[in-house]
């Protein structure tokens, strides 16, 4: 009888082992999940973008930063859909912070010189758009924000009133 206990208490250990092992995997897997549904997130803010869903993709991307803060192309997409919606000012906020989080990000810049301009805040677009081709590597993206500087420089030098 003893000796059946004594297995029985090895046999129990045995899988008590096995549980602890078994709830630490898991919990190291639920870890490794955890660090990539910002990138899932975001797949999904894309998606919703292409099929303007605005909404959709706002709240995708909201969840894909709040999983990943420095995930700075979640918070440029944000501010895409948040511009297409028409809230500029917290399309502005997100750009500046997708800038803080990566400063040499030019289609951030880009787009917040655009948003300027809608906004006619002409000599704030021009900066955002000096920005943006300073830190520009693609020739045919340089040569439109030349434009873009171009137009700007033009605006500033138009009396205003007219």
């Amino acid at each position: 009888m003893e000796h059946q206990l004594e297995a029985l208490t090895k046999e129990t250990v045995k899988r008590l082992i096995s549980a602890i092992i078994l709830v630490i995997m898991v919990i190291a897997d639920a870890g490794y999940t955890t660090a990539e549904d910002y990138l899932d997130y975001y797949e999904r803010g894309e998606f919703a973008l292409r099929v303007e869903k605005w909404d959709r993709a706002i709240d995708f991307f909201s969840k894909s930063i709040e999983d990943n803060p420095s995930f700075f192309v979640a918070y440029h997409n944000r501010a895409i859909a948040y511009s297409k919606k028409g809230e500029y000012d917290k399309s502005i906020s997100d750009l500046k912070k997708a800038i803080q989080l990566n400063p040499e990000y030019p289609d951030a810049y880009g787009l917040m010189g655009l948003l300027y301009e809608i906004q006619k805040d002409y000599a704030s677009a021009l900066q955002a758009y000096k920005d943006a081709f300073s830190r520009e590597k693609r020739a045919p993206a340089k040569k439109l924000l030349q434009k873009y500087m171009q137009d700007m420089e033009a605006k500033l030098r138009k009396p205003t009133g007219n």
